[in-house]
Order: structure tokens, then sequence, then C-alpha cells
């Protein structure tokens, strides 16, 4: 901000006056300038803390409702309409035909999903 006075005063004189306004009328003027952007600032930060709460909720809104579509799009797969007997004939070609002692393959289906363990688990000729 522009000052009426010289940047390096005249030291000798205690108090400045020029053209009515003195120094700590100038210095009262900028304290209250200065008073009213610092409440502004914190304004603002209030709004920017807003907008930052309301943003971190709409993007934990978006992960759920990208987790459930993912979810019922699952549900619409061939793959779960597929009959158990199919699902269990395909395990079975599937898998080696001689399993070694870790029966790592059967170990990897029935990790796969709940369905799959159900399926796997209740065909005995897998075991």
């Amino acid at each position: 901000l522009e000052t009426p006075y010289p940047i390096f005063p005249n030291t000798d004189h205690s108090t400045i006056e020029l053209e009515g306004q003195s120094v700590l009328d100038i210095i009262a003027e900028r304290q209250q300038q200065l008073d009213g952007v610092q409440h502004e600032i914190l304004d603002l930060e209030a709004v920017l803390d807003g907008v930052k709460s309301h943003h971190q909720q709409l993007v934990e809104k978006k992960e759920k409702i990208t987790q459930s579509m993912n979810l019922h799009k699952g549900f619409i797969s061939p793959l779960w309409r597929f009959p158990n007997e199919l699902l269990s004939q395909i395990f079975h070609r599937c898998l080696p035909d001689t399993l070694s002692r870790s029966d790592g393959p059967m170990m990897l289906l029935i990790g796969i999903c709940r369905r799959w363990r159900e399926v796997a688990t209740s065909t005995p000729s897998l075991w």
C-alpha cells in the first residue's frame, strides 16, 4: 500500500503530520484493513474445510457405489447362472489327472468364492 511519507522519514520529529493525517491514523487504518483481511481469510478457511469434508464424503460415497455396482455386475455374469453340476464338471476338467499331496489346484478352486467352495466341497469326486 502506498504512503504519503518518504521511506526514510526525518526522525527528528516526534509526530509527523501530512495533509491532516498523522502516521498513527495511517497505522490505525492499516490495522483495520489487516483485521478485515484476516477475518476474510478465516471465513475462507472455514469454507475450504467444509468443501474438503464434503469432497471426502463424496469420494467415500463414490467408492461404496462402485463396490455395490461391481458386486451386482457379478450377479449377472453367466458364470453365476451355471448349474452346480456343470461347474463341478468344469472343475474336474481343470484339475490335473493326479493330484499332488498338497492339493494345490483344489485349494485354489475353493479360495475363489463362496459358491465355488460350496460346489467343490460338495463334490466328493474332486477329493
